[in-house]
């Protein structure tokens, strides 16, 4: 049935697109916001001026390209090794997370729990990956990864000691959102390179 691209397009795109819309709205209307606030872009809504909150949106993009090209690689069948599929999907589902986390603010307003303690599982997962597929990171790109993993640590231990920094709180978090920007940018660069590198090793087979 699903052969068909009218009854393709509806299971996988129309239908889809309508629940989250329609669930959405709903949970607004529950929450008590006004549903024309939900289906408009924030900009519009603030009139602020297209500047404000760019590198922060920029960044987002990039957590959501990674995710992209890891899934599309994982699901596509360009890559048939078990292992780098099973990498490429656990990179898929982290930087969904990390996307989520950054776009929604998740742990800094909506998610019970100590800030910090998000940031250490964070650094948990990743050390994880590079345990467990340390042969396949260092194949695709482990500077990338590594690069990542520091600069974005920057950007965590700038955050958490701000006050004991010997300068102003503005220009700490212009260090903080650059190594925290850098880093989405490294994160992005592995994701790719594995991908490439999963899909080359397929090919050359």
């Amino acid at each position: 049935m699903l052969s068909h691209p009218v009854a393709r397009l509806l299971a996988f795109a129309v239908v889809p697109a309508l629940i989250v819309y329609v669930v959405v709205l709903a949970l607004a209307v529950a929450a008590g916001i006004e549903p024309g606030l939900v289906v408009r872009d924030l900009m519009q809504t603030c009139k602020y001026p297209i500047g404000v909150g760019m590198l922060s949106n920029l960044g987002i993009l990039l957590w959501a390209a990674a995710a992209a090209i890891s899934f599309f690689a994982c699901f596509s069948g360009l890559v048939v090794q078990r292992g780098w599929r099973q990498l490429l999907l656990v990179g898929g589902i982290f930087s969904t997370t990390l996307c989520l986390d950054d776009l929604f603010l998740l742990h800094d307003r909506h998610v019970l729990g100590h800030e910090g303690s998000y940031y250490i599982l964070y650094a948990v997962l990743a050390v994880i990956i590079l345990l467990r597929f340390r042969q396949l990171v260092l194949q695709a790109d482990g500077v990338a990864f590594l690069a990542a993993a520091l600069l974005l640590g920057l950007s965590v231990l700038s955050d958490r000691f701000q006050e004991s920094l010997p300068i102003d709180y503005a220009t700490v978090q212009l260090f903080e959102e650059g190594f925290k920007f850098v880093g989405i940018a490294c994160w992005l660069a592995f994701w790719w390179q594995a991908s490439l590198r999963g899909a080359k090793l397929c090919a050359s087979d």
